[in-house]
């Protein structure tokens, strides 16, 4: 192997930054200091927020400003479900909470075996051609959990 390949083999790369969500008041924010005339490049370094993710929340203000017109639920802006997965969802934070309560250890492979049946059940009581296809992957349930403020599992 050569010299210059083991130096670049030994420089430690730099870790994959995990992504987080921005809620709606600092997204509010971005909005409005834009509408006031300030630059996004300036928006973005004050805000330590990349310029792609302020454009990104630029270009969706419709969207923003018709969330925080609502009901404040939840300070950040999730994707709904609907159908099948919406229905196995509420039935899942149901159960988990009586499992909770029962003080019933519950694991990942426990709450995605759980997942599977019940989304398997629902699809078939709903009589229909009903093709969506559900993975429970570690990234639904980490969504899941946050939508549903479940911090004991």
């Amino acid at each position: 192997m050569s010299s210059k390949r083991k130096i670049l083999m030994s420089i430690p790369q730099p870790a994959k930054n995990e992504r987080k969500a921005i809620d709606l008041y600092t997204k509010i924010i971005v909005i409005k200091q834009h509408e006031r005339g300030k630059k996004v490049n300036v928006i973005a370094r004050d805000m330590k927020l990349s310029h792609s993710t302020v454009s990104t929340i630029l270009k969706d203000k419709e969207k923003i400003r018709e969330a925080v017109k609502g009901p404040m639920q939840s300070t950040l802006l999730t994707k709904q479900r609907f159908g099948p997965i919406h229905e196995m969802e509420k039935l899942l934070h149901i159960w988990m909470e009586d499992q909770i309560k029962k003080r019933t250890p519950l694991s990942l492979f426990t709450v995605q075996t759980k997942t599977k049946s019940l989304f398997q059940t629902l699809k078939e009581r709903s009589g229909e051609d009903y093709s969506q296809y559900f993975l429970a992957s570690t990234g639904w349930f980490k969504r899941f959990k946050n939508t549903f403020q479940l911090h004991n599992v």
